[in-house]
């Protein structure tokens, strides 16, 4: 099985990242994600050399081609098993935006701690276990013809941070050039909703197996998609919040109307029952919404 390491890392996105690795739709691989650079650094014996190699966030793990995709398609992203390092880290350096202007640039001061992972769990304190729930922060492809910092995500995927990424999911990307040059990286052992600390959640690296598939793209869809068991869901980033949700909401609606005979306005009455919606992330750029309906309600 082929596997993508951290030898090679890329800290933007974009149509110009060399290739590190080419895989075929259908082919398993694994991606061994960086740890983003913080205070687990500190007292780590290459800390040095690792602090200045991390010259920015959410570090890549390579660039990936696959094989077949052209634009007009989408790459369907499985997500398999994923596997975290025994340890991570939470930080907070203040002014994320996250806490009201009354309580100052921070609110609460800078803080950070570095926890072990153990059997399942992250341990928080001697008293207090809280189990792992690991994602993918970063999953995206190249757009056409900009080129952006991982700390961003827009219609080409990217800094996701939402949970859902997780193991069992399939991330719905629009392929914007050659080759779609999948980039994977920013794992979390878990995230809160709003990701308010800015450095996590749980921070840490891992490996994580995946899968790619080729699509035509589907009507309607601009915007990364994210499917699994339960699950249809639709995403957007954008600034601010209330714009997100406006657009994961209207990708829904024509998503429904598109693949399930709903009109524009049942779609709308619909989603009035059925929405859940949150904002899980809004310390970035800009902020992540993602859109859900629970496919028990969707016509057969």
């Amino acid at each position: 099985m082929q596997r993508s390491g951290k030898d090679i890392l890329y800290f933007e996105t974009g149509p110009d990242n060399a290739p590190t690795m080419w895989v075929a739709p259908g082919e398993e691989f694994e991606v061994v994600t960086q740890m983003n650079r913080g205070p687990w650094l500190d007292d780590h014996p290459d800390g040095e050399r690792l602090r200045e190699l991390l010259r920015a966030g959410n570090p890549s793990s390579g660039c990936i081609y696959i094989n077949g995709a052209e634009p007009g398609m989408a790459l369907i992203v499985h997500v398999g098993e994923i596997e975290t390092e025994p340890f991570g880290f939470t930080n907070y350096r203040g002014s994320t935006g996250a806490m009201p202007g009354w309580m100052g640039d921070s609110g609460v001061g800078r803080h950070h701690k570095v926890v072990q992972i153990r059997d399942g769990n992250i341990l928080w304190s001697d008293t207090l276990q809280i189990p792992i729930a690991p994602m993918l922060g970063v999953v995206g492809v190249a757009p056409k013809h900009s080129r952006w910092t991982n700390a961003w995500a827009g219609e080409w995927g990217g800094n996701f941070d939402i949970q859902e990424v997780t193991t069992g999911a399939s991330v719905w990307l629009p392929v914007n050039v050659p080759g779609a040059l999948l980039h994977i990286g920013d794992m979390h052992a878990r995230q809160g909703d709003g990701e308010i600390c800015g450095a996590g959640g749980i921070e840490t690296g891992g490996t994580v197996r995946l899968r790619c598939e080729l699509v035509p793209l589907p009507a309607g869809m601009t915007w990364p998609r994210i499917t699994n068991d339960t699950h249809i869901m639709t995403t957007a980033m954008a600034r601010p919040a209330e714009d997100a949700f406006r657009t994961a909401l209207s990708e829904m609606i024509l998503w429904l109307q598109h693949d399930y005979g709903f009109t524009r306005g049942e779609a709308y009455l619909f989603l009035g029952q059925v929405l859940e919606a949150r904002c899980t992330q809004f310390v970035n750029p800009t902020f992540s919404y993602v859109a859900k309906v629970n496919r028990k309600y969707l016509p057969k």
